[in-house]
This record gives structure tokens, C-alpha cells and sequence, in this order.
């Protein structure tokens, strides 16, 4: 090798020690390995019985109102959502050339049909096949209010037209702060590892609170790339072949050994020697991983292959069950709402057709659920656009929006 890759390596390993990460003293037990991460009970054998929830987050706030409108001409006169959309909805409003038709039976509104937005060829076919349903207009509520009082009732806890914040919110799913910390993922997470199940959680959208369990009842959660594990040796693969103890792995765990006394700096060590287990146990099963089904070249394609992937190693893995969160962005569209969701919606629908299909390959389409979520819905009314003359016009943050789940089951 060369001086450059020398010191590449040495910044490694420093930054790879507890001292790094920990402003106490730290006391390394160097000649005491540290104890193998615990393994996870549950699928000790074949994986017969294997479910797996995917949690698809439109990052941004998608305008959800334009993907589930009114339907002309579905609705009774005396109750026409659709005049009432239009009219609010102004030039942002959709058509009956926009969208497709879901017909309904016995709805509170007494309409026959709601519309769907054209670019979800997919979700339509789902839908009339009964493997999808819709969630209309819900959002984060931790109690009753009307517009004279919400600001007052709910900004204490949060401020509902901000991303981070109700992004947080909607990922937690905790309004009443009864586990402060986690997510809704890694508490459903817990609760099945605590049942007897080996139940794996999985980002491909880097680190989210959803994912956060609380501590010491499952394993970490695994944050992937969209195209490829984590492999722990390659940096130094070229140094092992000739010395095996530079193996990178080797490197990390030696100055991660056994410490004594310091919270932070034994934190940080297990914390890292799992996560280097882990990845190397994944990046195992996975070099060998593939598709039947072509996927698109989308980001979001790209995240629900992998996620296929890992369903395919669900035996090698050791887990019969499985949580997954994906997220796409774009969907904050303060202009040119039109035209960008229908960009957004045909990404969403080709991916997702993908999905679907390779789910079925696998046999597992009656044993996987797809939920939809986003921070928030928009405002019904549009703005004037990015120059105020009402063309290219956007919609700005809203409350509540309308969802999707589908799965065969």
C-alpha cells in the first residue's frame, strides 16, 4: 500500500476507539475480548411462518388530497364533494381525465365513487382486487380541538406545520409520551422479540426514530444503503490478504475490547462490535441476493429491492418476522403541485408494481403489508404560485391527509 492509505487507516482506527467518542477516561481491558453480541430467540430452524410489515414515508408532506378526491358526478347533489373540492381547490383541482375511478358501496356520504389519481395504475388494480385500502383524512390528533384553540392546545407538545417535528411525531407515534425516546417500529419490534419471534428491523432511508426500541430487549436495528450492505473488511481488504490481523474488523474489535468503569465509552464499544457482527453477517447473506423481477432505477426502486433482498434471506438471516422503513422525498410542493405529483406518483407506482410482483414470486404477498404515511396532509386551497399570479401554484402545509395500505391478505 501506499503513505495515503496508511494514514487512512490509522484515522480509522482512531476514530474507531471509545476514546474518541467519550469525553470521561477510559480503562480498555486489552488482553479481554469483549462477549459475542446476545443472539436473538425465536427462528432457530426453517423459516415456515415469516410475515413482514414494509413503512413507506412520503418525506415533505405529500399532497394527498389530489391522490384520493371526490369523483364528479359520484356524489348526490345535495352532498356533490367534488363541486366542493373544485371550488376550494381552485386550479390545483384534478379532473375526471386525471383520475381513475374507485367505486364505493355504502359510504356515509351516500357518493358511489371517489377518484384516485391516473399515475396509480397499480393501487387501482389492488384496490379492486380488495389487497388495498385507503385512510382518509387523518393526522396526528392528541386531543379535541377547533381552530380558535389549536395553536394554544397542541404547541406545548408540538408545532403542527413543521416537518421535523410532526415528521418526529408520525415516526414515534407516542402523543402521550408514554416510552419518550422510541419509535413505533422498534416498540412493535419488542413486542414480538418478547413474544418468542426473531424479529429484525430495518432502515434503508439511514438512522429514524421509528426504528428505536427500548433498551435491552431487541437487537440493534440495521440502517442499509439502497444498493448494497455494509461490507466491514473492505477497507482494509487489500492489508489482510497479507496480514490478517489488519483486517478492519480485527482493528475495530481490538481497540474496542472489554472496558471497566465508563458508561460512555462501554456504550460506544458495544455499540460498535454489534453493529460490525451484524453487518458482517448481512453482508454475507446478501452478496448472493437477487431479484426475479426487474426493478426501477428510482431511489425508491432501488430501497424496495433491497428490501425484496432481504425478504429472500429472511432463512439466512434467522428471522420470521420483519419491519422495514423506506421513505421517498420530493413531496414538498409549495409549486407546480400538478405536475410534480404526477412525477412523484408514477415513481411511487412503478416501484411499488415491482414490489408487489417480486412479493409474489417469493410466495409471501398473503404475509407482507405496505402502510403509507406522510408528516402531513396540505392546505385545500392553493397559493399563487412562485411568481403570485396563481401559475405553477403549490399548496402549503396542512393537518391531516389521506394514507394507503396494501398486502395480500
Amino acid at each position: 500500500g501506499d503513505e495515503a492509505s496508511a494514514r487512512r487507516l490509522a484515522l480509522q482506527a482512531m476514530i474507531a476507539a471509545p476514546e474518541f467518542h467519550s469525553t470521561t477516561p477510559t480503562k480498555t481491558v486489552t488482553d479481554k475480548a469483549r462477549p459475542a453480541a446476545s443472539k436473538p430467540t425465536g427462528a432457530s430452524g426453517p423459516v415456515s411462518d415469516y410475515k413482514a410489515i414494509v413503512y413507506l414515508f412520503f418525506e415533505g408532506g405529500a399532497d394527498t388530497f389530489n391522490m384520493l378526491p371526490p369523483y364528479p358526478g359520484a356524489c348526490p347533489a345535495e352532498n356533490d364533494l367534488y363541486a366542493k373540492y373544485s371550488a376550494i381547490r381552485e386550479n390545483v383541482a384534478l379532473t375526471a381525465a386525471d383520475m381513475r375511478m374507485l367505486s364505493v358501496t355504502n359510504h356515509h356520504s351516500k357518493c358511489t365513487a371517489f377518484g384516485l389519481h391516473k399515475s396509480l395504475g397499480l393501487l387501482k388494480e389492488l384496490y379492486d382486487n380488495e389487497a388495498a385500502l385507503f385512510v382518509a383524512n387523518t393526522g396526528l390528533l392528541a386531543k379535541p380541538v377547533d381552530k380558535n384553540n389549536y395553536k394554544f392546545e397542541t404547541g406545548v407538545q408540538l408545532q403542527l406545520f413543521s416537518h421535523s417535528d410532526m415528521s418526529k411525531e408520525s415516526k414515534a407515534l407516542d402523543l402521550d409520551r408514554e416510552v419518550v425516546g422510541t419509535g413505533i417500529i422498534g416498540r412493535l419490534a419488542d413486542a414480538l422479540n418478547g413474544n418468542g419471534y426473531s424479529c429484525g428491523t430495518y432502515s434503508i432511508s439511514g438512522n429514524q426514530i421509528a426504528m428505536v426500541g427500548e433498551p435491552g430487549i431487541s437487537p440493534s436495528p440495521i440502517v442499509l444503503s439502497e444498493s448494497q450492505a455494509f461490507d466491514p473488511q473492505s477497507s482494509t481488504e487489500w492489508l489482510a490478504k497479507f496480514s490478517p490481523h489488519l483486517a478492519m474488523t480485527e482493528i475495530v474489535n481490538a481497540v474496542n475490547n472489554a472496558t471497566a468503569a465508563y458508561f460512555m465509552a462501554e456504550t460506544w464499544s458495544l455499540k460498535v462490535t454489534e453493529a460490525l457482527e451484524q453487518h458482517a453477517s448481512l453482508y454475507s447473506a446478501l452478496e448472493s441476493a437477487s431479484t426475479t423481477t426487474p426493478f426501477p432505477d428510482s431511489s425508491l426502486g432501488k430501497k424496495l429491492s433491497m428490501v425484496a433482498k432481504l425478504m429472500h434471506k429472511r432463512a439466512e438471516r434467522g428471522k420470521d418476522r420483519d419491519v422495514f422503513y423506506v421513505s421517498t422525498g420530493g413531496w414538498d410542493m409549495h409549486s407546480y403541485v400538478i405536475d410534480g405529483l404526477e412525477s412523484s406518483f408514477d415513481a411511487v407506482d412503478a416501484a411499488l408494481d415491482a414490489f408487489v410482483k417480486e412479493v409474489k414470486v417469493m410466495g409471501l404477498w398473503s404475509d407482507t403489508t405496505l402502510m403509507q404515511f406522510s408528516e402531513f396532509g396540505r392546505t385545500m386551497d392553493p397559493n399563487s404560485g412562485p411568481r403570485g399570479d396563481g401559475k405553477g401554484a403549490g399548496t402549503d402545509h396542512g393537518w391531516g391527509g389521506n394514507n394507503f395500505m396494501l398486502g395480500g391478505s
